[in-house]
C-alpha cells in the first residue's frame, strides 16, 4: 500500500537522449528561490564526468546503501546501479514537491510506493534521440543502438502521465517543466 505522504513525487523518465537532464536542470535553476521545490541529485554508480550531476559510488558502496535502506527507489540499466535517496519521503512527509530523474522501469514499484505520483514522460523524435545520443559521447556506436532499441519498445501511458515534447529548444520544454511543478506546488498548498 502507498505511503500516505502529502507532497507529490514528479519522477521525469523517458529514452536516453530525450533530455531529462537539461528540462531538470533548467526547472532547478528557474526554481531554485522555491523551498518546497526539491531536486533529487541521483547516486549512481559511474564516475562523474560530463551531463547530469549525480553523486557516484562503487558498486559496493551502492549495495551496502541498498541493504541499509538509504534508497526510496532504486534500479539498473545499462550495466548501472541507480538510486534514489530515502531522504525524500522526509520532504514528502512535509507536504513538498520533490523531482527526481527516474527510470520508466521503476514505475510500477514507483505506483505502488507513492500515491502522490506524476510521471513526465519526455520524448524526442528518433533522429533527435540518436544525434543527441552521439553528441552526449558517452557510449560507442552499438551502445547508442541498444538504448534507441529500448526506447522502441517501452510506452508509457496512465492518468498519471503527462508528455513533454522536448524536440525544440530546451527552453521551450524546461518552461512546460516549470508549469507544471508550479500546478502541483499550488495544489499541495491547498490542501
Amino acid at each position: 500500500m502507498p505511503r500516505e505522504l502529502r507532497g507529490h513525487l514528479v519522477l521525469v523518465v523517458g529514452p536516453s537522449g530525450a533530455g531529462k537532464d537539461t528540462l531538470i536542470d533548467y526547472a532547478r535553476d528557474r526554481l531554485r528561490a522555491d523551498p518546497r521545490v526539491y531536486f533529487v541529485r541521483r547516486i549512481i554508480s559511474r564516475p562523474a564526468g560530463p551531463g547530469e550531476d549525480h553523486e557516484p559510488v562503487e558498486t559496493d558502496e551502492f549495495d551496502r546503501r541498498g541493504r541499509d535502506g538509504g534508497f526510496s527507489l532504486h534500479w539498473r540499466a545499462h550495466g548501472l546501479s541507480y538510486g534514489i535517496t530515502s531522504e525524500i519521503d522526509d520532504w514528502l512527509e512535509r507536504g513538498d514537491v520533490v523531482v527526481a530523474n527516474g527510470s520508466r522501469a521503476i514505475l510500477p514499484a514507483a505506483r505502488r510506493k507513492y500515491r502522490q505520483l506524476l510521471v513526465v514522460n519526455v520524448t524526442a523524435p528518433m533522429d533527435v534521440l540518436a544525434l543527441r545520443l552521439v553528441e552526449r559521447g558517452r557510449e560507442n556506436l552499438e551502445g547508442i543502438r541498444q538504448r534507441l532499441l529500448r526506447s522502441e519498445q517501452q510506452s508509457i501511458e496512465g492518468d498519471d502521465v503527462l508528455h513533454i515534447d522536448n524536440s525544440g529548444s530546451p527552453e521551450d520544454g524546461g518552461e512546460v517543466l516549470i508549469r507544471i511543478l508550479l500546478s502541483i506546488h499550488s495544489a499541495s498548498r491547498d490542501r
